[in-house]
């Protein structure tokens, strides 16, 4: 376990009104080097971020691990459902500003917007009923065996969204591993860091999460290939290119990860001169 502390960062229990920053350990951390956010209709500069990299993500994986070994989160399914309930109630509250936001900072469509954020309650419940059910496999392998398959969390899930789709994306692989009892470190880019803040903001509202067992990071290489690469981190959850994900998961190989890979990259486009 990387042995990096907190209080490297600056630490805050509330969000800054100016810049967006990370959620990791149940605290807004700010590293002390900012960007611009811009809207790339107009090309307005519609606030600043916290940058992210290997220091973040490290943080992140110790705090997720913490939760994960030190809270009853991977052993109570109860709350786990409770928790995945409360945070579709938050989403659904949020949903116009989320939508608002999106459709600025990524220069999209206002309607489309709506619709990613209106996926999101559903998944969430969908997988806080998921939380409760519990399934493995029996069988009788000889006369005096009997063979028992159960399933378990495996610990800390990376998890990494497109800027095209952060929100629906985020948590489509978020939910499920929650759900799972597994805690997560989501590193989401910084082409969307103001929703980063914003899905990280509705999240820290959510009563009864414990600290740590959603950590969400403004990143960038360097924060991404540390999730990969450490030991700590056994399962990946990638949508991108499929160079990108060759490259995950090559990298993820030695380690023997569990890999979900949405890739992209192969769908024609026909450009007309007008």
């Amino acid at each position: 376990m990387a042995t990096i502390k907190q209080t490297e960062l600056l630490a805050r229990e509330e969000p800054s009104g100016g810049t967006a920053m990370h959620w990791i350990g149940g605290q807004w951390l700010d590293s002390g080097e900012h960007r611009e956010s811009i809207n790339p209709a107009t090309g307005e500069v519609i606030g600043s971020y916290a940058k992210g990299g290997r220091k973040e993500a490290e943080l992140a994986v110790n705090a997720a691990l913490r939760a994960f070994r030190e809270t009853d989160w991977k052993d109570n399914r109860s709350l786990r459902a409770r928790v995945l309930n409360a945070m579709a109630a938050r989403f659904e509250a949020r949903a116009e500003h989320l939508a608002q936001l999106l459709a600025t900072e990524v220069g999209g469509i206002l309607p489309h917007a709506r619709f990613e954020t209106a996926t999101v309650p559903f998944n969430l419940r969908f997988n806080a009923a998921l939380a409760l059910t519990e399934y493995g496999r029996a069988a009788e392998v000889d006369e005096d065996s009997l063979s028992i398959v159960i399933r378990q969390p495996v610990g800390v899930a990376g998890i990494f969204a497109p800027w095209n789709a952060p929100i629906a994306l985020g948590i489509r692989s978020l939910a499920p591993a929650l759900a799972a009892g597994c805690t997560a470190v989501v590193i989401l880019p910084k082409e969307t860091a103001q929703v980063n803040a914003l899905i990280s903001e509705v999240i820290s509202d959510t009563d009864d999460l414990p600290p740590g067992v959603v950590n969400i990071l403004t990143g960038g290489r360097e924060g991404i290939k540390y999730l990969v690469e450490t030991p700590d981190v056994p399962v990946i959850s990638f949508t991108g290119s499929t160079r990108t994900g060759r490259a995950i998961s090559a990298a993820g190989a030695a380690r023997l990860k569990r890999f979900g890979l949405e890739l992209g990259g192969k769908m024609p486009m026909v450009i007309f001169d007008d």
